[in-house]
């Protein structure tokens, strides 16, 4: 898993290598034109680049430190670099945007005004075209390495692209005679620095302080109370490092299973987890559970009486037999199993006399007591044995013989 998840944080650096790039080529282009055409919708829409440039930059250094092994003082590793990486990004954007925006409102304030050439449009258009090239492929490569960086990276694209083809629509406005709108569209692109800004300032530190979905954790806990030896999830929580996620979980299971049983299905949610909710890393703490018929009846003795009442009457023998390991020796010698006791099964309304019970372990109790059909009287002894419920491993029935 830290292999694949380094692996992937090294691919994830091409869309942002990609979007650099871009940001590069359009930011440059975008403040000359404006510089000529007198546009400024296209200068704020420039310097927007400019901002995701440094962005990107800072989040490319971020990519490069979380893929860093833990090491004995980072014990879980470095991925929430990732995290403080897009921090700084929106620390950029918001310094910039509040420039940008600064200055148009100064130049609507003053009053100053230039015709504005519509070629700039061009210039705008071309560049929301290679934004949302940019964007489709930075939302596959996010898709495919699942970097929460790289998702954040790719929103910014389209929100780029969708900026730009805004300012080409300012720039022909202001060219016939609208140049309100062309300070209007540069106060709009602000905005939306702005707001991206925010968006990542918000995913950043809700994750540095360890924030997590709380819809996210209902799914997790449905998922593992599924599991066949969970009785029930006590506490989970989670939090990010990076685009990692880390779980605690207490489940519940029963006290009668072994330490390599518990184990195993502590592996279980483990690979649950990971296979369907791609988490990180789980750390699974196990407590016994109560049992249900040590809740319900004071004492063992009385939970196994209308449970041996039950059978004496083959009453629900199906869920009372220990099928894999059940021996009866019927009053007249005879040996069956469990197979062979299913299918004589006869309703009967028997009662139980002199019932006692000695327990001869914390798991296995031995019961006898007396009953009278029509015919005889007999005596029984029957072993039970708790796997989670209580089930009867041995039974013997002997006829009584009156003097």
């Amino acid at each position: 898993m830290q292999n694949i998840r380094t692996n992937n944080l090294k691919i994830a650096e091409r869309g942002i290598w990609v979007s650099i790039g871009a940001y590069i080529f359009l930011s440059i282009g975008q403040i000359a034109v404006a510089e000529l055409v007198h546009s400024d919708a296209l200068r704020a829409n420039g310097f927007n680049n400019v901002t995701d440039i440094l962005g990107n930059i800072a989040i490319l250094i971020g990519l490069r430190i979380a893929r860093i092994p833990k090491d004995a003082d980072h014990t879980y590793g470095h991925w929430k670099v990732e995290s403080i990486a897009s921090l700084i990004s929106s620390f950029i954007m918001f310094l910039v945007g509040f420039e940008v925006l600064r200055e148009t409102v100064m130049n609507f304030v003053n009053g100053t005004s230039e015709s504005v050439d519509p070629i700039g449009s061009i210039a705008g258009l071309l560049s929301g075209l290679i934004m949302l090239v940019v964007y489709f492929y930075s939302r596959n490569l996010a898709k495919k390495t699942r970097s929460q960086a790289l998702i954040a990276s790719s929103k910014d694209n389209l929100s780029d692209s969708l900026t730009s083809f805004g300012t080409a629509i300012a720039v022909v406005a202001s060219a016939i005679h609208m140049e309100w709108l062309d300070k209007v569209m540069a106060v709009v692109i602000c905005a939306f620095i702005l707001k991206t800004a925010y968006d990542i300032f918000r995913d950043s530190t809700f994750s540095l302080s360890d924030g997590f979905d709380d819809n996210l954790l209902i799914d997790y806990q449905h998922a593992v109370e599924q599991l066949h030896k969970v009785k029930r999830v006590k506490m989970m929580r989670g939090r990010m490092y990076g685009s990692n996620i880390f779980l605690d979980v207490v489940v519940e299971m029963s006290p009668d299973l072994s330490v390599f049983e518990s184990h195993e299905a502590t592996e279980d949610i483990e690979n649950l987890l990971r296979e369907q909710f791609d988490v990180f890393d789980t750390d699974v703490h196990v407590e016994p559970a109560a049992l249900p018929e040590e809740e319900q009846f004071a004492s063992r003795a009385l939970e196994l009486l209308p449970k041996e009442e039950q059978f004496l009457n083959d009453e629900n023998i199906e869920n009372l037999i220990e099928k894999d390991n059940f021996q009866e020796i019927l009053f007249d010698g005879t040996v069956i199993n469990s197979v062979e006791k299913l299918t004589k099964l006869s309703k009967k309304n028997l009662a139980i006399k002199n019932y006692q019970a000695k327990q001869v372990s914390k798991k296995t109790f031995i019961l006898t007591y007396e009953y009278t059909d029509s015919t005889a009287s007999y005596m029984v002894s029957s072993t039970w044995r708790r796997n989670e419920y209580w089930y009867c491993i041995f039974r013997q029935t002997t006829k009584i013989i009156k003097e």
